[in-house]
């Protein structure tokens, strides 16, 4: 006799149809994102053999955030939220395709990548709040947090077998094929957002400007100091904890003396304790005091960090990565799903476009600081800066953030 994961508490948003058919898609798309990105990183420093030129895409593809990442926000709010990730998720295959073509033909150069990875960046700052802010139009408000924390799940639990299934092509058939899985993938969540059919928005009267329409997002954010502290302690882990991503392939071949097989089982090592924190927050929700909760996890993510800047060999390394994985996904998933239960929704893409801002929008900097401080003082102790600048603020923030750690939400 099957499970009906719909009637347990950790799955309860699968009751909901539209909900369950885009997740199960966005699965397959993402994990194609995974092996694409996987065999991106290990191409580039076969490539350049520099950590500072592997650290670039990242940068590249983060700019764009950081400029237009709001105005994706305004978008959000106010187009059709459904078909305007149709249009982005098309422009992020005819991407990989490209990419694809350019390899396969031995035509690819470095900048092509780096220009790549700057349209993506362009496509991500309208997709991310879009994506977002779709979620709480797919399931009931009592399933929000859950929903929030499945969808976490979609993007961590295809880490678990998205680098290692990158691997495994780029060392069997060259990247050239990893990418051309990744483009084929998109149609996964593409066809259900076609299919879906979502009741209307409510009409909402003339609009202001573009301008008047921002400063309305900005305004709230600023002047609500919950959900201002949240989004500053995502633009810290956005920042900071994800340096041993763009660093992953420096460490697995200079430290641990591994190759394109390591590379993809350490980030699919990521990819499990991810899942496990994404499950652990649908299952028990964003918890009576998410502020604890959330510097808790950031020490656990800090000093997990430092320990594998520290590790010379791959179980280990595997074994605090798993701890990385889950303390960070854990923290970013109970950080949304607080956000989005206090914004209303007339704002809501404008509110996550800020998030995205503060996660993705972060990525150039951590990118650029990792691959600066991997030339200069190594990759293992470029990490280990990054997780001290994850730790210092997460204990001033738990000796001085009264009203984050007392904030209970409402029932």
């Amino acid at each position: 006799m099957g499970i009906d994961l719909a009637r347990t508490r950790t799955f309860s948003a699968f009751r909901h149809p539209n909900f369950r058919r885009y997740w199960w898609g966005a699965v397959v798309s993402m994990v194609g994102t995974w092996v694409q990105g996987t065999a991106l990183s290990f191409f580039v420093w076969e490539l350049t053999h520099s950590p500072l030129a592997t650290s670039l895409p990242t940068f590249f593809f983060g700019v764009p955030m950081m400029v237009l990442g709001l105005f994706g926000g305004v978008l959000a709010d106010r187009v059709d939220r459904r078909r305007l990730l149709i249009t982005t998720q098309a422009l992020f295959a005819i991407q990989a395709a490209v990419l694809a073509g350019l390899t396969w033909f031995h035509l690819v150069r470095v900048w092509h990548i780096y220009l790549l990875s700057f349209v993506n960046g362009v496509t991500m700052a309208a997709d991310s709040p879009a994506r977002q802010a779709l979620v709480p139009r797919l399931v009931a408000r009592e399933d929000l947090t859950n929903a929030i924390a499945l969808n976490a799940l979609v993007f961590n639990g295809s880490r678990i077998i998205g680098p290692p299934i990158g691997g495994l092509i780029y060392a069997a058939a060259g990247p050239a094929a990893a990418f051309l899985a990744n483009a084929v993938s998109y149609l996964a969540v593409i066809y259900p957002l076609a299919m879906m059919r979502l009741q209307p928005r409510p009409e909402e009267g003339p609009r202001p400007g573009l301008w008047a329409d921002l400063r309305e997002g900005l305004v709230y954010v600023w002047s609500q100091p919950i959900v201002r502290t949240l989004l500053l302690l995502v633009a810290m882990m956005g920042s900071f904890a994800f340096s041993y991503l763009v660093l992953m392939p420096v460490i697995t071949t200079t430290v641990l003396g591994g190759g394109a097989k390591e590379n993809g089982y350490l980030l699919g090592i990521v990819g499990v304790g991810a899942t496990s924190g994404a499950l652990l927050v649908a299952a028990a929700g964003a918890g009576d005091r998410p502020g604890q909760r959330l510097l808790a996890l950031g020490a656990l993510a800090g000093g997990a960090l430092l320990t594998f800047s520290l590790s010379r060999t791959v179980a280990l390394s595997g074994a605090v990565l798993f701890i990385v994985g889950m303390a960070l996904i854990a923290f970013l998933s109970t950080a949304n799903a607080t956000i989005q239960n206090l914004v209303p929704d007339a704002l809501r893409g404008r509110v996550m476009s800020v998030y995205a801002l503060a996660l993705i929008g972060s990525g150039p900097l951590n990118s650029l600081l990792a691959g600066v401080l991997g030339n200069y003082i190594g990759a293992p102790r470029a990490i280990a800066v990054s997780a001290l600048l994850i730790l210092l603020p997460v204990a001033v923030l738990a000796l001085r953030a009264r009203a984050l750690l007392s904030f209970a939400p409402e029932a």
